[in-house]
């Protein structure tokens, strides 16, 4: 028996004109003389109230498949009612844009974009971001005030963004992508109203610019031998050169400026904002890192070559706000944020990478870079710690983002009204300091945080508007301090101190006036006690010592059973590599203690005069000759090390393959030497021969003593003149120099 099937309804649009497109005919279908029609719902009915359900044709099969209907108008009611009877809220923007990447990953349709390895792939990937740019942008101007109108873009916008990484297993594409303009829109998408869209491409940039990608894989070099002359990614100098093309192109365009006004809107108590925070560090770090190697080409303000392009920790000191943030973010106590951070526990968050603790471990490395690089430093780029601008974001305007999706809202910014224009830097290194004057780190993070800390504040001083302001701060008393507790943080006062009285051997110093300064900080140090402190350290007392803290390599119990025996400890159970590391690293704790100490007490011989206050002078005159002349038997004895062990520094390195290369190379092998032996201990068998000098020409008792003990120890007075006049001939005119040549003569 034949049976008709209809269809009616052609204007409900519904599974008719699937069927009509695909197949172009209606189909029959025998069975018991029922007639099924499909009627304007696009629905099957079958025989006398026979159920209804839709139907979808499988032109493949020939079969009618059952689907599910889609929920009703009641179901939607009913779905509405679920929360306390009342109807659901409009999802924020946010809330949108995360559901859309979530539906975007769970979709079967879902397929992640991978960059061609060509040109052809780097102009197509430039292109695809161009288009998902421009019609974000488009979206957002229609619908500024309705995220569900733009989300989808912005989830385009993102992977578009994040498919970049992919360039940096092919750094031969960085200039084309550079000339495609892919340098430009990165920039333009840093300043997007969405925080994720601007933290996507800090997380491409820190991905493309790794200073790792500087090493030539040497298995793939040898792999492509034939015919790899031509890509310059098989070489150092060719890789150099493309990461140079997109590393400069960044930094040109204002990059580093929009980097850090970003960070003033990110909130780094949240875990995922908070890897923005150290994708962004982590960036700078490697700029910084590639300049410092050289591969960018740029110059610090003392070359004459390419001033137009300065060095990057200039532009971070003199055209961004980075220095001002990295200041704040350190001044953070660690229980401030720890504490809600990853779940609340201060000791599981400090091992975070990503935690308060993490970052404020990571902002001190960077300002740590950034401060220690010359053009600070030396050059005086930028202003002095005291005195640093406060920190200002290109949003700090946007006060909703611009469209209400901005992650950030005020974030952990004081509200101070406005009232200092400036932030104490050198009072915030300071207050870091300070919190370990009496107790030692618990964990190594904090004691990592601490050493840069110091490094950050040692480095400063080699400025002396800075040193003039730490003196004035009681940053002498503190370090001070900090020795007489004989904790962790008294290793790292020693080298300050070195830094605040030493100063540079250049002339400049004396010709900016930085020798008053230094010379102040000599006197403040005696008028404060420091003497008496420094005499117990001067002649090795292990009693006066600072202990490196537990948490330290050079502090741990490894450390003392490593310097049991190198070789086998007393129950004839090999040493760990591990226990000869910490051995190690207490061995060079105390070898900088001593070099320290040194250098303070030549840096007072050099710096105080006859005419300075506080009877400094006389002070230190009477610690040479009190103790029946006990300090110049240790700096004869000092003085002999150091000659010693300079001579055979500069022995092996003549017998070295390095001198061969450097005569090959047309090196001047001699200066070459010199620099091995100034390294080997030159430099401080330099320094005991002026303090020798400087007691023998202010005491008759002390030259009578030194003249004995030398000729006691084999020596004379001709190994203390040939270290002056090695001494004298690596200086530069000055003060310094004007003082060796008057020990010559004098002695």
């Amino acid at each position: 028996m034949s049976s008709k099937t209809t269809a009616t309804g052609v204007g409900g649009g519904g599974v008719v004109d699937v069927l009509d497109g695909i197949i172009g005919l209606t189909s029959s279908k025998e069975e018991g003389g029922s007639e099924e029609v499909i009627d304007e719902g696009g629905v099957v009915g079958g025989g006398e109230g026979g159920r209804r359900k839709r139907a979808r044709f499988d032109h493949s099969r020939d079969t009618v498949l059952v689907v599910p209907p889609r929920p009703s108008a009641v179901a939607a009611a009913d779905a509405n009612k679920k929360n306390d009877g009342r109807p659901s809220t409009a999802a924020t923007g946010e809330e949108l844009l995360a559901i859309a990447e979530e539906e975007a990953q769970n979709s079967a349709d879902h397929r992640p974009s991978v960059l061609e390895p060509t040109s052809r792939g780097a102009r197509a990937a430039c292109k695809s971001l161009d288009r998902a740019i421009r019609k974000n942008r488009a979206s957002r101007d229609m619908h500024p005030n309705d995220p569900s109108k733009f989300v989808d873009d912005e989830v385009a916008l993102n992977d578009a963004i994040l498919v970049l990484k992919d360039a940096a297993a092919y750094v031969m594409l960085y200039p084309e992508l550079v000339e495609c303009g892919m340098t430009d829109m990165l920039l333009t998408s840093l300043t997007h109203e969405n925080v994720d869209v601007a933290a996507g491409v800090v997380e491409v940039l820190s991905e493309l610019l790794d200073p790792s990608l500087l090493v030539v894989d040497s298995e793939d070099n040898e792999g492509n031998g034939d015919g790899g002359g031509d890509d310059p990614s098989k070489s150092g100098e060719g890789r150099a050169r493309c990461i140079a093309s997109l590393a400069n192109a960044f930094v040109d365009g204002d990059g580093l400026d929009l980097l850090s006004s970003n960070l003033g809107r990110i909130d780094d108590t949240v875990e995922e904002e908070a890897r923005c925070v150290e994708d962004a560090l982590t960036l700078v770090e490697s700029l910084l890192d590639l300049d410092r190697a050289g591969a960018l080409g740029r110059s610090s303000s003392s070359s004459d070559v390419d001033v137009e392009r300065p060095s990057v920790a200039a532009i971070i000191c003199e055209r961004t706000s980075l220095v001002p943030w990295l200041f704040e973010r350190i001044s953070r106590a660690n229980g401030d944020d720890d504490s809600s951070f990853a779940g609340g526990s201060i000791a599981t968050a400090a091992t975070s990478p990503i935690s308060p603790a993490g970052l404020r471990l990571h902002s001190s490395e960077v300002l740590s870079a950034i401060i220690q690089h010359e053009d600070y430093s030396t050059n005086r780029r930028g202003p002095r710690l005291t005195a640093l601008p406060k920190y200002t974001s290109a949003f700090d305007d946007d006060d909703d983002g611009g469209g209400g999706d901005g992650k950030r809202k005020g974030g952990d910014k004081k509200n101070d009204g406005g009232s200092a224009a400036t932030i104490d830097g050198m009072d915030v290194l300071l207050l870091a300091i300070a919190a370990y004057r009496k107790s030692d780190p618990a964990v190594e993070v904090e004691c990592e945080f601490l050493e840069n800390v110091f490094d950050v504040l040692a480095a400063s001083l080699m400025r002396g508007d800075n040193v003039l302001d730490f003196v004035k701060a009681e940053g002498i008393e503190l370090m001070l301090r900090c020795i007489r507790q004989k904790v962790h943080a008294g290793g790292g006062a020693l080298r300050v101190l070195n830094f605040a009285m030493s100063g540079s051997s250049s002339s400049s110093n004396s010709e900016n006036g930085d020798h008053d300064a230094y010379r102040g900080a000599c006197e403040a140090f005696v008028n404060a006690g420091g003497l008496k402190l420094l005499s117990p350290l001067y002649m090795a007392r292990k009693s006066a010592i600072p202990h490196p803290a537990a948490c330290s390599d050079g502090g741990s119990v490894l450390a003392r059973r490593g310097g049991i025996n190198n070789k086998n400890s007393a129950d004839g159970v090999g040493v760990s590599k591990r226990a000869k590391r910490a051995a190690h690293a207490r061995r060079q704790w105390l070898v900088e203690v001593e070099r320290n100490t040194l250098n303070i007490m030549y840096a007072l011989t050099r710096n105080i005069a006859e005419d300075s206050p506080y009877d400094a002078h006389s002070r230190l005159m009477v610690k040479f000759v009190e103790e029946d002349c006990e300090k110049c038997d240790r700096t004869i004895e000092l003085c002999l090390k150091y000659d010693e062990r300079a001579r055979i520094a500069e022995y092996q390195y003549f017998r070295s393959d390095e001198a061969d290369e450097a005569e090959r190379l047309g090196i001047d092998v001699e200066t070459a030497a010199l620099g091995a032996k100034l390294r080997g201990g030159g430099d401080l068998f330099h320094r005991t021969c002026a303090i020798l000098s400087f007691a023998c020409v202010g005491s008759k008792r002390c030259r009578g003593h030194v003249m004995d003990q030398l000729k006691l120890q084999g020596a004379g007075i001709s190994v203390v003149k040939m270290g002056l006049n090695e001494f004298a001939s690596s200086l530069g005119d000055g003060s310094q120099k004007s003082q060796i040549e008057h020990y010559i003569r004098e002695i």
